[in-house]
């Protein structure tokens, strides 16, 4: 999950195609360059010539696993405060600085790290880069904005209170992950961000907005060698050095036995559905097995679990399978709701599809019908240039170089019916799951009998 906040719309509507497509259909990225400053940031330009302007990205290593214990959301909030004051300009100074130009500038917090990202016309890059850099190099987070943007962020935890999806969601993350650092929301807790103080920020901006480690992608209408002395000239002076500890390993199927965990809202009339378990780091040489069997269980409108469930019982609007891979472990869960008389029958055929994927071999034809479903949709994730921005300092985090994009088709293809029926098998348990439902117990209890070793909680202690 990623917290986004933006700090100004942009009039620039349009879509830049940043790769060429040979007649083959391969992926081939445009040239770039990688240097490192002398202060340790990694940096990377990419000259595309296709429209007059320019995407950026300055990814730091600072997500919501690295908040500190009991400051769970100082990640987040830091975040959403760079832009809130920095080198002696206001909020309002820098985001007039960025409207006058036409462009944009948004900061986004996740678990493994945190985003500065910007569009803006190629002839404004000396613009954007001095932007980024003072809200980067030299936030100020004024007492009376840390005070407002924290209620703002409790404001929108109280808000997300009354969405059952979004509350069945973090809590079925949360009780996967235990007590690993990726257990709780990226925002944190409504207790936690009010015990948030400036200087609570300030110490974990010091700690963690640090040149080394961190990682900027520029990618447009512009001139390498120009672009680089201005980086140098902007981010040159930008010192320390990480200092926060790795992120523990999450070990995958943690859980032994089949827990189901009922969170009781009394009102409810439909029932939240979460099954899943933990699942295999960004860097798992399966991620491609495991990308397809995915995709086969309930990746796309025309998955197992859609067909089964809305289409052929006609039992929900929505069902869908993910995997959330991280730096240190991930989360795989199966995602759908029902109404309450039919809850039961629900979870069985969820719980059916998961068998059916871990013990029978996918056919030739679907399997060949979801790999061109993947590869057609992958060219739409990298056809602007704040997109190539975005995966050149995702893949360079997660240590995977930037050929992955040009073999991101091959590998799909390269993916077997016994690759992806092996992935399932020990990535998709069927026993050793978590079951989450927020329902309304009293009446739909006797439908989760038998289905394993019950806990539940009232709605209202869900911090």
């Amino acid at each position: 999950m990623k917290i986004r906040m933006f700090l100004a719309s942009a009039a620039l509507l349009v879509l830049a195609p940043a790769l060429a497509l040979a007649e083959t259909g391969a992926v081939k990225l445009p040239p770039y360059k990688e240097h490192a400053l002398k202060n340790g940031l990694r940096v990377f330009i990419m000259e595309t010539r296709e429209v007059p302007l320019v995407s950026l990205q300055l990814l730091v290593p600072a997500g919501s696993a690295t908040d500190d214990p009991g400051a769970e959301g100082v990640a987040n909030l830091t975040g959403r405060l760079l832009p809130k004051g920095a080198a002696g300009l206001t909020a309002e100074q820098i985001a007039e600085s960025i409207e006058e130009v036409g462009g944009a500038v948004n900061v986004e917090t996740g678990r493994d790290y945190a985003t500065v990202n910007g569009d803006f016309l190629a002839k404004d890059l000396d613009r954007a880069l001095d932007i980024v850099g003072k809200i980067v190099l030299s936030a100020d987070f004024p007492k009376e904005e840390v005070e407002r943007e924290k209620g703002l962020v409790v404001a929108e935890i109280r808000a997300e209170k009354e969405r059952p999806s979004t509350i069945a969601t973090r809590e079925f993350v949360r009780a996967l992950g235990a007590d690993h650092p990726y257990a709780h929301a990226v925002a944190g807790s409504e207790e936690s961000v009010g015990a948030l103080t400036r200087e609570k920020v300030l110490a974990y901006y010091k700690a963690h907005y640090v040149p080394r480690g961190a990682i900027l992608a520029v990618v447009g209408d512009v001139d390498g060698g120009a672009a680089r002395k201005l980086i140098e000239a902007k981010f040159g002076a930008w010192k320390g050095d990480a200092s926060a500890a790795a992120i523990p390993a999450l070990i995958p199927r943690k859980l032994s036995g089949r827990t189901l965990f009922v969170i009781n809202k009394e009102e409810a009339t439909q029932s939240q559905i979460r099954i899943g378990n933990l699942s295999v780091e960004r860097t798992s040489p399966d991620y491609f097995p495991l990308l397809v069997a995915n995709s086969v269980l309930g990746g796309g409108f025309t998955s197992r679990l859609m067909d089964e469930i809305r289409v052929t019982r006609g039992l929900s609007y929505g069902a869908s399978s993910g995997i959330d891979h991280l730096k240190a472990g991930g989360f795989f869960g199966v995602y759908t709701y029902t109404k309450n008389k039919t809850l039961r029958e629900t979870i069985d055929v969820a719980l059916g599809e998961l068998e059916k994927i871990r013990t029978e071999k996918i056919s030739d034809a679907e399997l060949a019908k979801t790999k061109t479903y993947i590869t057609g949709l992958f060219p739409f994730n990298i056809e602007r240039n704040a997109d190539l921005a975005g995966w050149i300092t995702d893949l360079a985090y997660y240590g995977l170089p930037l050929t992955f994009v040009e073999t991101y088709g091959p590998n799909v293809d390269k993916v077997t019916p016994d690759d992806a029926q092996r992935v399932a098998r020990e990535q998709m348990w069927l026993d050793d799951n978590l079951i989450l439902v927020l329902t309304r117990y009293e009446e739909t209890k006797e439908q989760l009998a038998g289905l394993g070793k019950i806990e539940t909680i009232n709605v209202d202690q869900v911090k």
